[in-house]
This record gives structure tokens, C-alpha cells and sequence, in this order.
């Protein structure tokens, strides 16, 4: 076997399967060694050193592609609502993965392949309410034990109701201050490519003026009640808990972040606060790389250990904290752990989302999946439906208020919107990407085509949430776009100019 090639094609499948930019206190059940444990001491037995770490590498690669495929089938079919058949043929179908055996087991979904002549299985545990997890180092039953869907926060019956407070939603012909002819033509150019062979894939569009959706489409067989993949929108997500927990005095910004491991004398990681991991300005080495061969942190993080937040609590210090901004999936995951033990126990912390904000937006659809270890994988892995992501998007836009009802804290949107003082272009805020440009020079901001004070939401393949507070505007795209331009850039461009030409 030309392992070289097989590294290749398994991280290429990981990629399209996953690669995230956008992404615990159980004990391990004795398990037999792993293929890749198994298959290194083969050849270091042979005294064959080379051969050793390129079968060590192949079974890594092998691992990460079939935990991104394993999670992605049982997230998408399980949460999503899809067809295995849609999934497998959409995003599985790399040739890496061609050998690859998929079978659904009442709650447990499994993926086996083999690697050199031993047999590799990942399996996924899938929970209602609070949708799939990979089997890391943990027992289904010890994750069966954490949580009891009947004790979940019965979701509100609001889908009688006009959106945003429910889910009924009819679509105006005329907007004043719209030409909608404009606006109807350049929601079909968001599905369209936008480079020959692209394959853009968008799979939902919607655009929101005053409250309301004015338009609105999707590619089947993808509808408005199927919930779809948010990627690194997560990240906004958990931001908003923080600020809610923070409303409540539970939590403080500018306070050393709750990190037990970074508290030992002379560790200089006890200077990093909260708001530097919400800031993307931990100074923590890690590497968010998502290309082919990499396999890089995040990718490893994800597929390879069962609490990503210990895997990034467990990097050192690169950069003095405050200094630096770096995007750093692993940071979200570890301010997800920092909420968690703010409870007395799993269910109350699974809860938590709905009770305090899912439910009081009527956010029926909305999951998000935690890791082995119990806590929310918060940098990647949140469903909802597009109406219900955009319920939460048009939050931030009305300041933290929802029907009349105070959900964020008095000033938190404003702090998120602020650019991180490290980050020089001014792009990035509280786990939210900004447009405003470097300090005191709004010309320089990265996207200039489009108003200073946009906002939004960024998740891998192209899942985006732009936010424009002058216009009282809201434009989102829902896709897989592995590759070229993302189209949601033109289409707001397209929306903004229909709006000036009346």
C-alpha cells in the first residue's frame, strides 16, 4: 500500500466531511489497543522505523476521516432529518472512504473500515435532544447516564405563530424601500456557481428586513424545518450562554479564566482571562489549519480525543496573552468547560441553552451536541433550522431584547461588536466576526464593499449570518461550498443595492 497517497486521500475526506472553522469526568471503558496503537508496535517489532510512523500516520489519517464521516452521518440523519442515501452521496463520497462500511444501530451509529489489514471502528452515540457524540474513551451507557431527555425543557408551542415569535411566515410580494424583483434575482444567484465546476451547493437563503422574512428559498431536498449544520456559528452561540451567565453574576470577563491545570506556580497560562479566550487572544500555539495533510489542531481536537477541551487546555503559551489574535477553535471549546462547571450536574447544564435562550425564542429546532467528556463542543456543533438560525441572529440585531423580554445582558452586544484590541484590522470581536477596519480607519476594513458596522456569524463550508443595524437587515446562506468564492458576500452586496435603488 502507497501509504503516502492513503494519509492523503483520508485527510481529503476529512476535509470534506468536516475540517471545522467554521467544529468531562467519565471514566474510560477497557477497550482493546487501536488499530493505530496496534499496527505501530507491529512495526516497530520489525525494527522497521519508517515503516512504523508512516502506518502510525495512515491509521491517523484513517481516524480522522472516519470520525468526521461517522459524526457527520449521524448528525445529519439523526438531527437533520436526512436520507443516508443524500448524505452519503453529498458529503461521504471521497474515495477514502469508498471501503467504508456505515451501519445505524437503534442509537448508535458505526463506521468501520480497514487499515492495513486491521479492522477500524468509530462509532457515534446519539441522544435526543442533544443529538450525536463520538464514542471516545467512553461507554454508550455512562453517556446514557448523563441525561435524561424527559427531564428536557419542554420546547413552546409557538409554531402557530407569525415568525420570528413562531414559525408561520408568508412572503411579501412588495417591500417598501425594496426592489424585490432585484432582491428575488440575486437570492437565485446564491445558488448558482460562481466559477466553472465550483458546485457552491447552497442550500438556503433567506433575507430579513424589520423583523420579517421578505425572502426566502431552498434547495431540495432541503425545507425550512430541517435543521442544518452551523459549523463555527456555534461559537456565537456560546457566546451569548457566556453573557447570560455573565448577566447573572456566575461569570466575569476580565477574571482569570477558571482553569484548574493553569494554576500551578511560575504556569504564565493563569494570566489568560475570559475575555482573552473570547477574544480569540489566548496566545495559546495551535494550529487552525484546514487543508489537506495537515492535520492540524483543530482537525485532531474534533476526531481524535473525546474532550477537546482538555486539548487545548493542555497547549502552551506562545504569545504573552492580550497580544496576539489568533483564531483558535479550541479556546470556545474550553469556554463551553468553564460554563459547565458552573452547574451541579450534566442534565441541569444540557438544559441550560434551552431554558435560557433556545426556549425563549422559539427556537424549537436548535441542538447543540456535546463531546464524550459532557461538555458542548461550543467552536462547531450546533443544528438548527435557517429560521431558527436567523431567530438568532435577529437577537443580536435588536440588542439582546426579544418580545419585549430582556435575553442578553444591557451592553453585551455592544461589547461583542467591539473590535478585540489585538485585532489589528478590527475584524473580529466576541466570538463574531466585525467589518470595522483598523482603529480609526474605517476605509481598511476587510470586506469594503459592505458598511463598517456589519456583523456576523462565520462557520466552515460557507454558513453565514450578516447583520447590517443601519438597514434593520439580516442576509443568511446555509451550504457546502468547499471550494471558491462564498456566494453570501455578492448576494448582500445584491440585497444592500436594492435597497438604494429605491
Amino acid at each position: 500500500m502507497n501509504y503516502t497517497r492513503f494519509v492523503t486521500l483520508s485527510l481529503t475526506a476529512a476535509l470534506s466531511g468536516f475540517i471545522a472553522a467554521c467544529a468531562e469526568p467519565e471514566a474510560p471503558v477497557p477497550t482493546s489497543p487501536t488499530a493505530m496503537e496496534a499496527m505501530a508496535e507491529q512495526a516497530a517489532d520489525q525494527e522497521a522505523a519508517p515503516n512504523a510512523e508512516e502506518l502510525a500516520q495512515a491509521a491517523l489519517a484513517a481516524e480522522i476521516a472516519l470520525g468526521s464521516a461517522v459524526k457527520r452521518l449521524c448528525s445529519s440523519v439523526l438531527v437533520g432529518g436526512r436520507t443516508v442515501d443524500h448524505v452519503m452521496s453529498r458529503e461521504l463520497n471521497s474515495a477514502a472512504l469508498s471501503s467504508a462500511d456505515f451501519t445505524f444501530d437503534e442509537d448508535i451509529v458505526t463506521g468501520a473500515m480497514d487499515v492495513n489489514g486491521s479492522t477500524m471502528t468509530v462509532r457515534a452515540l446519539y441522544r435526543d435532544q442533544i443529538g450525536c457524540t463520538l464514542l471516545k474513551d467512553v461507554s454508550p451507557i455512562s453517556l446514557r447516564a448523563q441525561f435524561d431527555p424527559a427531564l428536557y425543557p419542554a420546547r413552546p408551542d409557538v409554531d402557530d405563530q407569525p415568525w420570528p415569535i413562531g414559525n408561520q411566515v408568508t412572503l411579501p410580494e412588495e417591500v417598501p424601500g425594496f426592489d424585490m424583483t432585484a432582491v428575488h434575482a440575486a437570492v437565485d444567484q446564491a445558488f448558482e456557481d460562481m466559477e466553472p465546476g465550483q458546485n457552491i451547493d447552497t442550500r438556503a437563503v433567506l433575507v430579513i428586513h424589520d423583523g420579517k422574512i421578505i425572502a426566502e428559498q431552498y434547495a431540495e431536498p432541503f425545507t425550512a424545518d430541517m435543521p442544518q449544520l452551523g459549523w463555527s456559528m456555534t461559537k456565537t452561540v456560546t457566546a451569548a450562554l457566556t453573557g447570560i451567565l455573565g448577566g447573572d453574576g456566575l461569570l466575569h470577563v476580565n477574571a482569570s479564566a477558571n482553569v484548574p491545570e493553569w494554576r500551578r506556580d511560575g504556569d504564565e497560562r493563569r494570566n489568560i482571562t475570559l475575555e482573552h479566550l473570547l477574544h480569540m487572544t489566548s496566545g495559546m500555539q495551535y494550529s487552525e489549519v484546514y487543508t489537506a495533510g495537515s492535520m492540524s489542531d483543530v482537525i485532531l481536537m474534533l476526531y481524535t480525543t473525546g474532550d477537546t477541551a482538555a486539548f487545548t487546555i493542555d497547549k502552551p503559551l506562545a504569545h504573552e496573552p492580550g497580544s496576539t489574535f489568533y483564531y483558535n477553535s479550541g479556546t470556545s471549546n474550553i469556554i463551553a468547560r468553564i460554563q459547565r462547571q458552573l452547574f451541579n450536574n450534566y442534565q441541569d447544564y444540557f438544559n441550560f441553552p434551552q431554558e435560557r435562550l433556545f426556549g425563549k425564542l422559539g427556537m424549537n429546532s436548535a441542538v447543540i451536541e456535546p463531546d464524550a467528556s459532557g461538555t458542548f463542543v461550543g467552536s462547531s456543533y450546533m443544528y438548527a433550522t435557517p429560521r431558527d438560525w436567523a431567530k438568532f441572529g435577529l437577537l443580536y440585531l435588536q440588542d439582546g431584547m426579544w418580545n419585549g423580554e430582556r435575553i442578553l445582558p444591557e451592553g453585551w452586544v455592544d461589547y461583542s461588536v467591539t473590535p478585540a484590541p489585538a485585532a489589528e484590522n478590527g475584524q473580529y470581536g466576541v466570538q463574531l466576526w466585525l467589518n470595522a477596519g483598523a482603529s480609526g480607519d474605517p476605509d481598511s476594513r476587510p470586506l469594503p464593499n459592505l458598511p463598517a458596522n456589519m456583523y456576523y456569524l462565520s462557520g466552515f463550508e460557507g454558513q453565514n449570518i450578516l447583520m447590517f443595524p443601519d438597514q434593520d437587515l439580516i442576509v443568511m446562506r446555509m451550504g457546502v461550498t468547499t471550494r471558491g468564492p462564498r456566494p453570501v458576500w455578492t448576494l448582500a452586496e445584491s440585497v444592500l443595492a436594492a435597497m438604494d435603488a429605491q
